[in-house]
C-alpha cells in the first residue's frame, strides 16, 4: 500500500520536474514542488522494506518527509513572491532530527518518532493554509477555501496520527504502513488528499501562466504600456459604467510630431527610444487609475476616468509641455481630446472624436491640444 502511495507521488514529482524546466529550474515554485514530491516519495519508499523501527534508513525517511513539507510550503511562498521562512524551516528540521535521535534508546521511541514527523509536517501544512488564505483569498476566495480545507484536513489527520502514536498501544494503533487490510481506507485518504494538493498546485501555476499570457496579450512590447487591445477592453468597461450613471471619462489621442523625420535622422532605433521616452513621460504625468496605451505607430491613446473636460485639457497641456521640455532629440506631441457624454454614443465614437480633434491639432500647427467640438455634454465627476 505504501509503495503505491509513493509511486503516485513520484509521478507528481516527474510532472513538476518537467514543468520546472520551462520556468526557472529548481529555484522556481515549480522546482520546489518537484523537490517536495520527490522527497516525499523517497521518504515513503524507505518505509517499504521491513526494517526495524529506528533503523537509519527509516530515520532518513522521517527527515525526507518533513523536508518535503518544508519545500512545498517554500514553493507556495515563492509563488506569491514572499520570503520563504528558511530559518524557521531549518529550526523545524533540526528539532525533528533531535527528537528522532533522542528517541532511539527510549522504550517508547517509535511513538515519539512518528509524532515528531506528523507534527512537523502538520506545522508546515497549517503555515501553508495561512499563506494561501492571506494571499489567495482576495483574488480567488473559492479556490483559497478549497485548497485551505485540503491542507487543513491533511494537517488534522497528521495531528490525530501523532496523538495516536503517543497514547495508543502498538497492537491497536492504525498506521499507513501496518500490514492490515483495515488501513486501505487510510491509504486511499492519503492518496486522495495528495492528489488534490497536486491539483491545487497545478491550478496556481496555470493561473500564473494565464495571467502572464493575458498581460503579454494586452501590453505593447516596445514601450511597456497597454496596447490597443488592452485599451479597448478598459474603455468598454468604463463606458458601460458611464452609461449606467457612473462618472464619465475623457479620451486623449497623442501623436508624436514629425516622427518620420526623427526616424530618418536617428534611425529606427532612435525612433524606438523616442517612443519609449514619450510613453514613460505620459505614465509619469498621469493620475492613478489613468491608462496609457500605444494605439499604433507613433500614436498613443490615454484614458482618463472620472475627470471633467477642463481638468483633462489642463492635464493634456501639462503632458505636452513636459514631453517637449525633456530628452534628446527634442520632440513635441499633438493631442486631441474628447469627453464622453453625448447621448447614445459608443466608446468607438468617443475615440473617433478624439482622433478627429488630433488631426485638428495637427492642422493648426502641431504641438498643441485641441478638443472635440462635438463634446458638448460635460462628464460628471464623482
Amino acid at each position: 500500500m505504501l509503495a503505491l502511495v509513493a509511486v503516485q507521488f513520484f509521478v507528481h514529482a516527474a510532472g513538476w520536474t518537467m514543468t520546472a524546466r520551462l520556468f526557472k529550474g529548481w529555484r522556481a515554485p515549480e522546482g520546489q514542488f518537484a523537490a517536495a514530491w520527490l522527497a516525499l516519495s523517497a521518504g515513503l519508499l524507505l518505509y517499504v522494506p521491513p526494517l526495524a523501527s529506528g533503523h537509519a534508513l527509516r530515520n532518513l525517511g522521517d527527515l525526507l518527509i518533513v523536508g518535503s513539507a518544508v519545500m512545498q510550503h517554500r514553493g507556495m511562498a515563492l509563488h506569491w513572491r514572499q520570503a520563504p521562512p528558511d530559518r524557521a524551516a531549518a529550526v523545524l528540521l533540526g528539532v525533528t532530527a533531535l527528537v528522532v535521535l533522542a528517541s532511539l534508546d527510549q522504550p517508547g521511541g517509535h511513538g515519539w518518532r512518528v509524532a515528531a514527523v506528523c507534527v512537523g509536517v502538520a506545522t508546515m501544512m497549517l503555515a501553508t493554509v495561512a499563506l494561501v488564505w492571506r494571499h489567495g483569498g482576495d483574488t480567488s476566495p473559492l479556490f483559497a477555501r478549497a485548497i485551505g480545507a485540503g491542507y487543513a484536513l491533511m494537517a488534522l489527520v497528521l495531528l490525530v496520527r501523532a496523538a495516536q502514536a503517543l497514547v495508543v498501544g502498538t497492537a491497536s494503533k492504525v498506521s499507513i504502513d501496518a500490514p492490515r487490510t483495515s488501513n486501505v481506507a487510510l491509504v486511499m485518504l492519503v492518496m486522495l488528499i495528495g492528489g488534490l494538493m497536486n491539483l491545487a498546485q497545478i491550478r496556481l501555476v496555470l493561473g500564473k501562466v494565464l495571467a502572464r499570457l493575458t498581460t503579454q496579450a494586452h501590453t505593447d512590447q516596445l514601450t511597456g504600456v497597454a496596447n490597443r487591445r488592452g485599451l479597448l477592453r478598459s474603455i468598454e468597461r468604463i463606458h458601460e459604467r458611464a452609461m449606467r450613471g457612473d462618472p464619465g471619462y475623457v479620451v486623449l489621442m497623442v501623436d508624436v510630431d514629425h516622427f518620420k523625420a526623427i526616424n530618418d535622422a536617428h534611425g529606427h532605433e532612435g525612433g524606438d527610444r523616442v517612443l519609449q521616452r514619450v510613453a514613460q513621460a505620459l505614465q509619469r504625468g498621469l493620475r492613478e487609475g489613468d491608462i496609457v496605451a500605444r494605439w499604433g505607430g507613433e500614436e498613443f491613446c490615454v484614458l482618463l476616468p472620472r475627470i471633467a473636460s477642463a481638468a483633462a485639457r489642463a492635464l493634456a497641456e501639462r503632458l505636452a509641455q513636459q514631453i517637449a521640455a525633456e530628452g534628446d532629440p527634442r520632440v513635441t506631441v499633438s493631442i486631441g481630446l474628447a469627453a464622453a457624454g453625448v447621448a447614445g454614443e459608443s466608446a468607438d465614437g468617443v475615440i473617433r472624436r478624439a482622433d478627429d480633434a488630433l488631426y485638428g491639432a495637427k492642422r493648426a500647427g502641431r504641438n498643441r491640444v485641441e478638443a472635440s467640438l462635438a463634446a458638448q455634454a460635460e462628464p460628471q465627476v464623482a
